[in-house]
């Protein structure tokens, strides 16, 4: 990589970390003024508050981080057209097409830093936060239902559980297990006060069981001090009850998918989150893309103010559209792939058509 492709990779990088952090400021304080409610339950204090809204930075930089690219490239080279340096680099023999190299090289160093994010740092983060937060409000990880939570087993199996422990999902509280037969009669009832995950053998040990056993006319009772539950469901499946499908990294989404699939049940809104999560990072190659087209080859009776506008208002544009065709394709149980796909693809090929006019 030469001189002149480091000074245009480091003038882009400077500017888009430097609207990253204040982007991600931005939306913490809008966070943070709907938190306030919230201070004063239980043990959430404003120190508790901002040890949460900070933990969520990652996942709001995960969101951000192709909106920061698009403005950071476009200021950093309108930076550059201003100076007048852009014009002496075309000048000097650098071409349209080695400025798309440099910048397609940006696009993809931030598209690996957001895939990473998302995978690794957000997810973990996030978890922390939202388990944070309720242990500091006296809340237990469940569904909204009072019961608890609800879950196929299985073909044959239904089982409830009233608790998750929120620092250690690998311990359940007030479990019921409904065994039935294949012609959904029930064989076998279990419940039991608390159980621990067993990593080594992959299944639940049940403290204190009560087993009823339904055979014929009559019902056996048993009582062991511990039972060992094969189970299909593991720690990893209660994240979900946490984290929202759209925080959880994209291993931890395959792997929920195929269990609900297992069980027969609706799969669509975590598919639509799992394609979403390997494509939206490749949003940031294709703002670096249409970046190309806001860049005159000099500053004179140029409005840069307008362009830059105009692409602040397309990266916007993309981010809320996202989201909303990610919401109505729930809605509509439209096909998973194309409904996460299509923003991101639309805007790559919005991306070359601005190349290839700006070549002609």
């Amino acid at each position: 990589m030469n001189t002149l492709s480091r000074y245009i990779l480091k003038k882009c990088f400077l500017n888009t970390a430097t609207l990253l952090f204040a982007f991600s400021m931005i939306y913490t304080i809008i966070n943070a003024i709907s938190e306030i409610s919230s201070v004063g339950k239980g043990s959430y204090t404003t120190l508790s508050m901002f040890i949460y809204l900070g933990a969520l930075l990652p996942t709001y930089i995960y969101l951000l981080v192709p909106l920061a690219v698009l403005i950071g490239v476009m200021t950093g080279m309108l930076g550059l057209v201003k100076t007048s340096e852009y014009a002496i680099m075309r000048t000097s023999g650098v071409s349209l097409g080695d400025i798309t190299k440099v910048l397609a090289i940006f696009g993809i160093i931030f598209t690996i830093i957001t895939f990473l994010v998302g995978e690794v740092i957000a997810p973990t983060s996030s978890h922390f936060a939202k388990v944070y937060k309720m242990n500091k409000m006296n809340e237990q990880v469940s569904t909204e239902l009072s019961s608890g939570v609800w879950s196929k087993d299985g073909e044959h199996n239904i089982i409830n559980i009233k608790q998750i422990d929120q620092n250690n999902s690998n311990t359940i509280k007030g479990i019921q297990i409904f065994a039935y037969d294949d012609k959904q009669q029930l064989k076998k009832y279990i419940v039991a006060e608390s159980g621990d995950y067993q990593t080594g053998t992959h299944s639940w040990q049940l403290h204190y069981p009560t087993i009823y056993s339904y055979q014929s006319n009559q019902i056996q009772i048993q009582s062991p001090k511990d039972f060992s539950w094969q189970s299909s469901i593991d720690p990893s499946y209660f994240n979900v009850l946490v984290i929202t499908p759209e925080d959880m990294p994209a291993f931890s989404l395959q792997k929920y998918i195929q269990h609900l699939k297992n069980n027969n049940q609706a799969v669509n809104r975590y598919e639509i989150a799992f394609w979403s999560k390997l494509l939206y990072p490749i949003a940031c190659i294709s703002m670096a893309f249409i970046a190309i087209g806001f860049i005159p080859n000099n500053g004179r009776n140029i409005n840069l103010s307008t362009k830059l506008f105009f692409g602040i208002l397309i990266g916007v544009t993309f981010f809320f559209s996202n989201k909303l065709i990610g919401f109505i394709a729930v809605i509509y149980n439209w096909n998973a792939v194309l409904s996460a796909t299509i923003p991101t693809v639309l805007l790559f090929g919005i991306g070359w058509l601005v190349i290839l006019k700006k070549e002609s």
